[in-house]
């Protein structure tokens, strides 16, 4: 009987072999580790560019409704307006009657911007007083109240005097169609509920009692007073007549802006500045603010990813208003991508009156 002889691999080959797979597998990894390196990259720059788009295009939509209901008396642009709200943390707060105000940061820190308009579905001028307030919480009396609804926010103004934020709880009729009620407490909506009345506070917000040379001006009932600034390395909203915060979009690292100003009056934007004070004396007054007929910004996303080689961006990224220095703030601030967003959006509210 013959023996059947085994054949097989040897040590030796299976060693090869094994040297051979694994060197295949390091092969593949390094093809794998760099391909996705890639990818990532191109998708980070892809996010910058899209998160960028979507803050430039928030902002720009605000900024198109800048000063609508709220331009009708020139001399009262710029007024502080003393407010309160029962709802909101800290229940007094303070804001201005103006369209568009650009905070500029410090040391090449980003801008912050803040944009006013009403919330009114009627467009009008602003009601005038008829009789001086013997105090601050007295009734409104006014010349004309179209427009006027409870629940509607109101500031009334008057020339060389703060402003004053209130709510029209009472629009009553039998002889008294010329009052606007602002009580504290609760009041009717025109739902028919009984609802409180937050904006106003007992006793009245402010000690100011206006005259007849006063301007009633209405906001509705949800009228905006936004700033938009960036905080750790994101888009942030300031609701502030809400009192309310939220975040935009993250990865945004800059923010620089300007006014388009009219200087001459002439209706064509002749310059842009950082300031809308004309007479660089550090008081902006009404009648600069309704030079400014537009504002500029630029914005800048950053790619989430840090790159392994520090060298993928040599130079700080700007726009036409010039350098984004702030985002050399970060020491590895080459180590990113950069995505850069820019444009110029006319205050046509303020253009229209």
């Amino acid at each position: 009987m013959h023996s059947i002889r085994q054949n097989g691999f040897s040590l030796v080959e299976i060693m090869v072999g094994m040297s051979i797979g694994l060197l295949g597998m390091v092969v593949i990894m390094q093809v794998f580790a760099l391909t996705e390196s890639g990818k990532q990259s191109t998708t980070g720059g892809g996010d910058a560019q899209q998160k960028a788009a979507l803050s430039l295009h928030t902002l720009e939509h605000d900024i198109r409704m800048a000063g609508y209901g709220i331009t009708g008396v020139p001399v009262l642009m710029g007024c502080n307006i003393n407010a309160y709200n029962a709802s909101r943390t800290p229940t007094t707060f303070n804001f201005a009657l103006v369209p568009v105000v650009i905070t500029q940061g410090a040391s090449a820190l980003p801008d912050s911007i803040t944009i006013t308009y009403s919330a009114s579905a009627v467009v009008n001028a602003p009601a005038s007083i008829t009789q001086n307030m013997p105090n601050p919480s007295a009734v409104y009396k006014v010349n004309n109240r179209y427009g006027f609804t409870p629940g509607d926010l109101i500031v009334i103004g008057e020339p060389g005097k703060e402003c004053t934020l209130g709510q029209v709880t009472g629009t009553p009729g039998a002889g008294q169609s010329d009052n606007i009620i602002h009580n504290s407490g609760n009041y009717k909506n025109p739902e028919g509920e009984n609802v409180p009345a937050n904006f106003n506070k007992p006793g009245g917000v402010s000690n100011i009692n206006y005259t007849t040379a006063a301007k009633l001006y209405n906001l509705g009932p949800l009228p905006i007073s936004n700033m938009y600034s960036i905080s750790n390395g994101s888009l942030n909203l300031f609701a502030n007549i809400a009192g309310v915060s939220e975040t935009i979009s993250d990865n945004i690292v800059d923010l620089q802006a300007e006014y388009g100003i009219d200087t001459d009056d002439d209706g064509d934007v002749d310059s842009y500045r950082v300031s809308a004070d004309l007479n660089s004396d550090g008081v902006t007054t009404g009648l600069e603010y309704n030079q400014v007929l537009s504002v500029r910004f630029g914005l800048v996303a950053r790619s989430t990813k840090r790159e392994p080689s520090c060298d993928v961006t040599q130079n700080v990224p700007s726009w036409v208003g010039g350098d984004f220095n702030n985002i050399k703030a970060n020491p590895e601030w080459q180590c990113y991508r950069y995505r850069v967003f820019e444009t110029t959006t006319m205050l046509r509210n303020l253009i229209w009156s």
